[in-house]
């Protein structure tokens, strides 16, 4: 690309950036560009000496008994690490050294420069590479496993390690400088792991800070710049999403980890207060993530949890609305997973984690959310439930094992309809396209459905892939085409102005719902992205006992269309003259579509130009998987889908 496309490109970013604004965020951003140079400042300036005390932990170190595979997962992954191998997105793993470069990107090897952070182009790869891998290297999650490696084994040599790259990260990364300065939420997310770590360490006494106390003394000045940085920077107004939260639960955790400085205090004060009223606006009452992004739901659990447990045990415990808030997520998400635990991938996951206390891979952010709510309430989680760690290590029992029916399949507030029985569990979109003016996590999939045979995802959203991938990736996964739904005009049904912006929003609206027996929903409900001349109505009927959906798509008037019906990787799929027919194991799926028009139907996978049939397993991963499509222009579509047993 060249320079003047780059530029013209980001002109236009910044019109469409404008556009999702109110005046007074206008201002707000205005006023932060011209501070910007003195916030620069303030970061350089001497910290006030600490008053080194003991703080209440609130992380415990459990008996070798307590943890699911005992010690040996945590020695493992320490030994990978003093190898130089560090996992990266819960699956990856990168040779970064045991001394890492820290401003090295481990996907691309660009080196980010050494320069004020506000100067620094986080989306410019020839600059920083890939930034969502740096950020994801400097957050220190490994730091917790050698924290754990030495609680567990008292190897000194876990120490050292930690001591060694705590001091190359403080010495190549002043402050305010470099690419792991450009975000208030990763300089949090670094608080919550350094806390951490620092409570395992043993605090201010540690013995690892023995004959270090000036490495010591660096990391607090870290600590206490690092929290400053956040507060003085929160994600405000259409910004103001799970970052905020992130934030807000760095600032109060470092402050009850550190209660070294008034300063500090009366931040972590000013942030429970705000994360108290945040939980009730990016939470719906009945536990739906408001940004529309399920695996979001994980990562904003694991903030709003861990600051529960700081609060309680700094005699501060939250109020019951805010336990009643993550009550509602774990319902949701036992919802969600129904009685096999497969859970969809609706709007954006990114593999993040806040932090990691299991090191073991296999890690489902929303499974995890049920079992740390389920300890934390005294409740029982699903037998498809694969345990963890984690819990053992904050100091809550297992919560027992029981079956138990889901106390709603109706989420009206996020706006998603579940069915499920026999064999067969799925769900429809009705909600909003997501969170405040630029929806940023949010996907154009308005009317969509989902499906799972025992188990086994049939009828899927295809995830998200990567962020700073090749734009016409990012693109596709989030379009309608990659959704279960109707594409009009050969559009999305929302308007794209970014990687993390709609400037225009679908708005859905439910007209009809009706249960009339066990697993059988009936919905009717539309959409207005493709305005009111072509309002998208989608009609519904699921009868999971018989084995069958019927859906019927209609518009005002005949349109170019394209309806699209996304297949999992592992069904083996062949066109019919009318659908297809799906075979995996025991299990055969028949999809018939009819139009009232003639058109073409095509099974297609891993189309190139443009994308189409691809699958996201996991953050950065891709691979093809089959889409049954119709195209041609028509006003009404009836698709029916039946599901049997067959032998294998």
């Amino acid at each position: 690309m060249s320079s003047s496309q780059e530029a013209r490109g980001r002109w236009r970013w910044l019109w469409n950036r404008l556009r999702c604004m109110t005046p007074a965020e206008v201002l707000h951003r205005a006023a932060r560009a011209a501070t910007a140079a003195r916030r620069q400042r303030l970061m350089a300036q001497p910290v006030p000496a600490p008053v080194l005390a003991e703080a209440p932990r609130w992380v415990q170190l459990p008996t070798p008994a307590q943890l699911l595979a005992g010690t040996a997962p945590y020695l493992e992954e320490a030994r990978a690490l003093h190898a130089g191998r560090v996992r990266l997105f819960e699956r990856e793993r990168f040779d970064v050294g045991a001394e890492p470069d820290w401003l090295r990107c481990p996907l691309t090897g660009v080196t980010a420069p050494l320069k004020p952070a506000r100067r620094i182009a986080i989306t410019d790869r020839a600059q920083v590479g890939d930034i969502k891998y740096l950020w994801e290297l400097n957050r220190h999650l490994h730091w917790v496993t050698l924290a754990q490696a030495w609680a567990l084994d008292g190897d000194a040599a876990h120490l050292d390690l930690l001591r060694r790259q705590l001091a190359g990260w403080l010495k190549q990364n002043p402050p305010g400088q470099g690419p792991n300065y450009t975000s208030s939420l990763e300089a949090a997310i670094r608080l919550v792991n350094w806390s951490v770590s620092w409570q395992l360490l043993g605090g201010a006494n540690g013995p690892i800070w023995r004959g270090h106390e000036a490495l010591r003394g660096a990391w607090l000045d870290a600590v206490y710049r690092h929290a400053g940085q956040v507060a003085r920077a929160y994600s405000r107004h259409s910004s103001a999403n799970n970052h905020l939260i992130g934030e807000l639960c760095g600032v109060y955790v470092a402050s009850r980890t550190w209660p070294a400085w008034p300063q500090l205090a009366r931040l972590g004060d000013a942030a429970r207060a705000e994360l108290i009223q945040q939980i009730e606006r990016q939470v719906h009452a009945d536990g739906v993530p408001a940004e529309q992004a399920f695996e979001y739901a994980g990562f904003i659990f694991d903030f709003l949890w861990l600051a529960e447990r700081c609060a309680a045990a700094n005699a501060e415990p939250m109020p019951e609305a805010y336990l009643a808030r993550l009550r509602a997520m774990a319902d949701f998400a036992h919802a969600l997973g129904g009685a096999t635990g497969a859970m969809p991938a609706v709007g954006d996951a990114d593999g993040a984690e806040a932090l990691r206390l299991d090191p073991r891979p296999g890690r489902e952010p929303l499974a995890a959310l049920l079992e740390k709510e389920a300890a934390l309430g005294g409740r029982a989680v699903p037998p498809w439930l694969r345990p963890r760690d984690d819990i053992a290590w904050l100091g809550l029992a297992r919560p027992p094992v029981a079956a138990r029916a889901p106390a709603t399949l109706d989420f009206d507030a996020g706006g998603y309809l579940l069915f499920e029985g026999g064999p067969l569990q799925g769900g429809m979109d009705v909600g909003p396209l997501g969170y405040l003016g630029i929806a940023a996590h949010g996907h154009a999939d308005a009317l969509q459905l989902w499906l799972s045979v025992q188990g086994q995802p049939l009828l899927i959203d295809p995830g998200t892939y990567a962020y700073w991938a090749d734009k016409a990736w990012r693109d596709y996964f989030r379009g309608t085409s990659a959704h279960n739904t109707l594409e009009l005009l050969g559009r999305d049904q929302s308007d794209s102005g970014g990687r993390f912006m709609w400037t225009r929003h679908a708005r859905a609206r439910l007209l009809r719902r009706e249960r009339t027996g066990p697993g059988r929903l009936s919905v009717a409900a539309e959409h207005d992205g493709y305005g009111a001349a072509l309002r998208h109505r989608r009609e519904l009927l699921a009868d999971c006992e018989a084995g069958r959906l019927e859906v019927l798509d209609t518009l005002p008037r005949p349109a170019p269309a394209a309806l699209h019906w996304h297949l999992a990787p592992g069904w083996r799929c062949e066109l019919l003259g009318d659908g297809l027919l799906a075979r995996r194991g025991r299990w055969q799926a028949r999809l018939r579509v009819q139009a009232d028009a003639p058109g073409e139907l095509a099974l297609l996978q891993g189309q190139l130009e443009p994308p189409l049939g691809w699958a996201s397993g996991a953050y950065g991963d891709k691979q093809p998987s089959p889409v049954l499509r119709w195209r041609g222009q028509a006003s009404r579509w009836r698709t029916v889908i039946d599901i049997e047993s067959i032998a294998t």
